[in-house]
């Protein structure tokens, strides 16, 4: 599996943080004080997309892993997919039993607290527990069981399924504190997601937009320069909406296991600005 950055990268890298400690470490610390907050309830953050290809379960991945490295309460990442999707592989789970068979006994677990849900959910050595998806014909099902594990999980982070428009998604949305709209950053993608917030303010009311954030995931090294930066900027902050850009990453590009470790320094800085973007927008509630 490749590094997100190169090796010259990774070398300038060590080179430039001896006895400094590095500006990228230095402003990853002042983020990820955001993203460390205390919480006095569950919060559930649901990364939607308004386009197919924005890369939506790895941005829900990342993120997941950017709350359990920085946050000391348990963190949970969730598959909101009724047929089930690419997330537990890209986190290198497999055979992993559907949401619908897990659902009855993760609802009369849950009272134990999270030693009960031990014996029920696979934990990730970077952390955070990881809820699956596959309950057809239940798009309901994971806002359920999401909603009761909330008291357990300070920071649940949801892959919701498909785009705002199918029936899981609208269901997990209808309860997220927070809601990460991931788009790839492209132009027509970008024109896209600014057109789908529009309509989502129109039929939900403006005030969901005070619970989105954007993140535009350069999924190709050549996506972003194509994109006037100062206009995109200037549409999303007309709608009250903060932005985040996901550099491209060779790591998260090849489509392989998400190796916390591999991810690039500027990505790990942009997910964490993110992260804090996400809790900020979910705490306003």
């Amino acid at each position: 599996m490749p590094y997100g950055d190169s090796v010259v990268r990774r070398m300038w890298r060590g080179v430039t943080s001896l006895g400094s400690g590095g500006r990228a470490a230095r402003e990853l610390a002042e983020l990820a004080v955001a993203a460390q907050v205390p919480l006095p309830t569950g919060r559930r953050l649901a990364v939607v997309a308004m386009h197919g290809g924005a890369g939506r379960s790895t941005v829900a991945a990342v993120l997941a892993l950017v709350f359990a490295a920085r946050r000391r309460d348990p963190v949970l990442l969730a598959d909101a997919d009724p047929e089930g999707s690419v997330l537990s592989w890209r986190l290198g789970l497999v055979n992993l039993p559907s949401l619908a068979s897990l659902a009855p006994r993760l609802l009369d677990a849950w009272g134990s607290g999270l030693l009960g849900l031990d014996q029920l959910l696979p934990r990730l050595r970077s952390g955070p527990w990881v809820l699956p998806g596959g309950a057809p014909e239940q798009s309901l099902l994971c806002r359920d069981v999401t909603r009761s594990l909330s008291r357990l999980f300070a920071v649940c982070v949801i892959d919701s399924a498909g785009t705002v428009a199918s029936p899981a998604t609208a269901a997990v949305l209808d309860e997220a504190h927070g809601i990460v709209v991931a788009s790839a950053a492209v132009p027509g993608a970008v024109r896209e997601t600014h057109a789908g917030l529009v309509r989502l303010a129109a039929t939900r009311g403006h005030v969901v937009l005070s619970r989105v954030v954007v993140v535009l995931n350069a999924i190709s090294p050549d996506g972003l320069a194509a994109l006037r930066m100062d206009t995109v900027r200037a549409a999303f902050d007309g709608l009250g909406v903060p932005l985040v850009v996901l550099p491209y990453d060779r790591h998260l590009a090849a489509g392989a296991l998400v190796d916390p470790s591999r991810v690039g320094e500027r990505t790990t800085v942009e997910a964490t600005r993110l992260a804090g973007y996400a809790l900020a927008r979910a705490r306003q509630l």
